[in-house]
């Protein structure tokens, strides 16, 4: 079997590891496959996004190390683009000229649910405090809002722009152990992943099982819930296993756990990156 992972940050965005070191790691974990996505949000820079002026060494560097390892491992070079409507995408006309192997599209920001005002957007994978913050200042204090503000924006991203996977699906989940602003149970918020399991069917993209939660100790569980996973096998959406890491520590955390998930909702096969084209194998 294969052992992947296409979700994999370093020092050159918000990781704690080189790309030489990441690799390193992951010949001796014995991985076959791994993609380096730094955060990115071309054209602009923050704490933790790649700074746009590192974008071309970035790239670089990752070719350096693919061919250094081209005998122990397939290393590949990709980019997790946020998606934030009048700001940034994730689309080739944003990121072809740096030749990237696939994208990664993320929501991180949900634009404010307060008409006619300059309000920052909700920033979704943050500290509980900023998350209740954002909530309180951009919809009100309902978190009902928010999160079918959160699911509209990952519809909007998958059908507006060109892609390969979409990264940690149902993120609201992962601070909602601490500050139960919603309740996944609820029939609007299942209508929600219904009308976006729609969205992801049509539009032939993969969704990723993501440990980075367990690893980071943010919740112990991966994401898309069991629910949601079932939803979108039903439904034929492909899936992969990434470990969204931060750490070489944690290139291949909790896999057995998603490799459970994704066989209890019934699959039985993973998209592999070959050269240019995603293959399914049997797990």
């Amino acid at each position: 079997m294969r052992l992947a992972s296409y979700h994999v940050h370093t020092i050159f965005c918000d990781g704690n590891n080189t790309i030489g070191e990441m690799t390193v790691a992951a010949v001796a974990a014995s991985m076959t496959d791994i993609g380096f996505s730094a955060h990115a949000a071309w054209p602009f820079s923050s704490d933790w996004n790649m700074q746009c002026s590192r974008y071309n060494e970035y790239a670089a560097e990752v070719a350096r190390v693919r061919d250094a390892y081209a005998d122990r491992i397939a290393v590949k070079l990709g980019f997790e683009a946020d998606y934030l409507p009048g700001f940034s995408a994730p689309n080739p006309s944003f990121y072809s000229r740096f030749d990237p192997d696939y994208l990664i599209g993320s929501v991180h920001f949900v634009p404010s649910g307060k008409k006619g005002t300059q309000a920052p957007p909700w920033p979704v994978d943050a500290p509980v405090a900023e998350v209740k913050r954002g909530i309180d200042e951009c919809f009100g204090g309902d978190g009902k809002r928010a999160v079918q503000a959160y699911w509209a924006a990952i519809r909007e991203m998958v059908s507006c722009c060109a892609f390969d996977i979409i990264a940690h699906l149902d993120l609201p989940r992962k601070r909602n152990g601490e500050l139960n602003f919603f309740d996944e149970e609820a029939l609007w918020y299942v209508r929600e992943l219904r009308e976006t399991v729609k969205t992801i069917a049509r539009s032939g993209k993969i969704v990723e099982i993501n440990t980075g939660a367990i690893a980071r100790k943010a919740m112990d569980d991966v994401y898309p819930s069991s629910a949601l996973l079932c939803m979108l096998y039903r439904a034929g959406v492909p899936i992969t296993v990434n470990s969204d890491a931060h750490s070489s520590a944690d290139l291949t955390c909790a896999y057995n756990r998603a490799h459970a998930a994704a066989r209890r909702a019934g699959y039985t096969t993973l998209s592999y990156l070959d050269g240019s084209a995603w293959v399914q194998e049997i797990f």
